[in-house]
């Protein structure tokens, strides 16, 4: 219904209408490059414009960065066939890009940190008796 909406009103305006389709060559310059791409670095950079023959990558991490700057070259190519013409590629690292960190997935029953409680009170170690205890109290959270 909202996309709807927002055409209706985007058709009425001409800039609106223009930004709304570079939006959209722009969202399908990324889909290609995100499926040229190894399967681990899929989601961690975004191809963002080609502007003056030049691919702009993002990405978050420089470890990434380094790899797409061996990577993106033998890829201009590919992307070349689907009509995306670059002759060179720019990669920049945008830390506000990041991934937020994963939800704990991890549970330990009650049963199983109260058994853990018990054992840790007969281990004679004081480390790995401390090393326990925490573990306990932060799954106990």
């Amino acid at each position: 219904m909202f996309g709807r909406q927002f055409n209706d009103i985007a058709s009425k305006d001409s800039t609106l209408t223009r930004l709304t389709a570079e939006a959209k060559e722009l969202m399908k310059l990324d889909r290609a490059f995100q499926k040229l791409l190894p399967p681990l670095l899929v989601g961690s950079c975004r191809a963002v414009r080609i502007r003056d023959d030049e691919l702009v990558i993002y990405t978050d991490t420089g470890i990434i960065a380094a790899r797409l700057r061996m990577l993106a070259p033998s890829l201009l190519p590919q992307l070349a066939k689907q009509g995306f013409i670059a002759g060179k590629t720019r990669v920049k690292v945008d830390v506000r890009l990041a991934r937020k960190p994963r939800e704990k997935k991890l549970k330990i029953s009650q049963n199983a940190l109260d058994g853990m409680e018990e054992a840790a009170a007969s281990v004679s170690n004081p480390l790995v008796s401390a090393a326990l205890a925490k573990l306990i109290a932060h799954h106990r959270k």
